[in-house]
Parts: C-alpha cells; sequence; structure tokens
C-alpha cells in the first residue's frame, strides 16, 4: 500500500507538467479550431533560456521568469510570423497543423545544430532532496511542480472567468466571426492566448529540466501533453486538467509495476479506447465544448 502511494505521490507531479501544457493545447484548439504542435519547440527554447540564466548565476526562481518571458516572445513570435499570415488567408485548417510541425522540427534542429544533444542539468541546488512525509519521501522539486502547476492553473482560471480580457478570449472561443463583428479585437485576443500558451510550455519546461534534463529533443513530452487533451476533450480546460493527471498516474502506475517500455504504448492505445467509444473526449461535447 505505501508503495501505491508513493508512485502516486510521483505520478501527480508528472500528471501536473501535462496538465499545464494540455491547457495549452485547450487553448489554441478553443480559439483557432487547430492543434498548436509547436509546443515542444516552445517549451525547449524556453528551458534552455533558464538553463543559461542559471549558468550565468541568476537565481531559480528568477530563472522561471526568464524562461517565461522567452515562452511568450517565442510563442508569439510563431504566432505573428507561422499562423497569422495564414489565417488572414483563410488557409485550411490542416495546413496550420502542418505549418505547426514544420516550426517545431525547425526550432528542434536548430538548437541541436547549435548546442549539440547533450544533456544539460540545471543547477537548481536541490534536486535530490526529499521530503519525508512518514513513510513517503516526496522529491522538493516534485512538489514545486505540483504547486507551481495547481497556481498557475488556478491563476489562468481567474483570469478566463474574472477578468475583462478573459472574456473576451471566451468570446472567441464560442465563435470568433462573431465576436470581431460585436467589436473584440481578435488579434489581440491571439496574442493573450499564444502568451499563456508560452508561460504554461515555459513552466512545463522548466521542471522538466529540473527533474530530468535540457537537451533540444525535450520537447517531445508536449506528444504526451497533447494525448492527455484528447483524452480530457479539445478544447475543454476541465478536461486538459484532469486528462493530464489521469495520463500522469497511468504513465507512472504501468511503469512501477509493468515495465517503462509498454508506457507510451499503454497511453496510445488509452487514447484510441476513449476516442473509440467517445469521440469527444471525457469532457467533449463537441462544438459546445468550449474552454
Amino acid at each position: 500500500m505505501i508503495q501505491i502511494l508513493q508512485q502516486l505521490v510521483t505520478s501527480v507531479s508528472v500528471g501536473g507538467l501535462y496538465a499545464l501544457l494540455a491547457v495549452g493545447y485547450a487553448l489554441i484548439y478553443s480559439v483557432f479550431d487547430f492543434t498548436k504542435l509547436a509546443f515542444g519547440g516552445i517549451m525547449m527554447v524556453s528551458a534552455f533560456a533558464g538553463y543559461f540564466a542559471t549558468k550565468l548565476g541568476v537565481p531559480t526562481a528568477a530563472a522561471m521568469l526568464v524562461a517565461s518571458a522567452a515562452g511568450v516572445l517565442i510563442s508569439v513570435a510563431v504566432e505573428l510570423l507561422a499562423y497569422r499570415p495564414m489565417r488572414k488567408r483563410n488557409a485550411n485548417r490542416l495546413f496550420l497543423m502542418i505549418s505547426a510541425m514544420g516550426v517545431n522540427i525547425f526550432i528542434t534542429n536548430l538548437f541541436l545544430c547549435l548546442f549539440g544533444a547533450n544533456l544539460r542539468a540545471l543547477p537548481t541546488g536541490f534536486s535530490s532532496n526529499t521530503i519525508a512525509l512518514g513513510p513517503l519521501r516526496i522529491g522538493v522539486v516534485d512538489l514545486l511542480s505540483l504547486i507551481v502547476s495547481v497556481v498557475a492553473l488556478v491563476l489562468l482560471t481567474f483570469f478566463l472567468y474574472r477578468t475583462r480580457a478573459g472574456v473576451t478570449v471566451r468570446a472567441s472561443a464560442l465563435d470568433m466571426s462573431t465576436a470581431g463583428l460585436m467589436g473584440i479585437d481578435v488579434n489581440r485576443v491571439s496574442l493573450i492566448v499564444f502568451a499563456i500558451s508560452g508561460i504554461t510550455a515555459a513552466i512545463a519546461g522548466m521542471f522538466f529540466g529540473m527533474k530530468y534534463n535540457v537537451y533540444p529533443a525535450m520537447g517531445s513530452i508536449s506528444n504526451k501533453a497533447f494525448i492527455a487533451s484528447v483524452i480530457g476533450g479539445l478544447g475543454s480546460l476541465k478536461g486538459a486538467v484532469i486528462g493530464g493527471f489521469l495520463l500522469g498516474i497511468l504513465e507512472i502506475m504501468v511503469t512501477a509495476y509493468i515495465s517503462a517500455t509498454y508506457r507510451d504504448l499503454v497511453s496510445f492505445a488509452v487514447m484510441m479506447i476513449v476516442l473509440i467509444f467517445l469521440p469527444n473526449g471525457l469532457f467533449g461535447m463537441g462544438d459546445q465544448n468550449k474552454l
């Protein structure tokens, strides 16, 4: 029983990172009806920014802010340079997704050429420390990632449901064309959404780098967040969060009690099963499933 509880503690922190990335997927899909597949590259660039900041002597907390700023900049740049010109020409959503894949591949390979494939450890100073809660051992990084993830999700919920800018995002999610006719600046909304998604990717990237390492291919973890978003229901923030935590628990349990070899296989199998019986995900309601 203690071992199961220990695995659950670990899985919740991993699920929090998945939930952060999945929320970014949900935001983009709810407003633009296409999936932003460049999250991996944005997450990786942000983690590298945080890493180089710590190498210059910047404290870890301040490096998180540096990573978030980098995430916002690269995410907004992707929107302005890759997506907006295509959206203005009413490009097919499939082409937008292909463009996102191209951006992700370009960023990943650019950093691979510039910095190589070497693993870089974030010098946090507490990466191996643990806290004892009775028979349970909780890693400091795991605990911090869970707390920061939950706080970020709560702040995002407050922003969307308690601020004027959040109302414009939700209105655009329901119908962007109508929102534009009602006087909402949809270009401003797009910048807000992409900036938020950049912050969530940066936070996930920093904690992933603290827990494991920073390297150009680390963005592949965003594929798991996409699975979590699909399981929960694309476009649903609640579904993204729950899907992220469920996937984190599932993967850790499979790794602990079956084999790490089957972790990815089980994740994709669960997504396929959910889509067969619930095509819109656990909390999806088709076009009504908006934020």
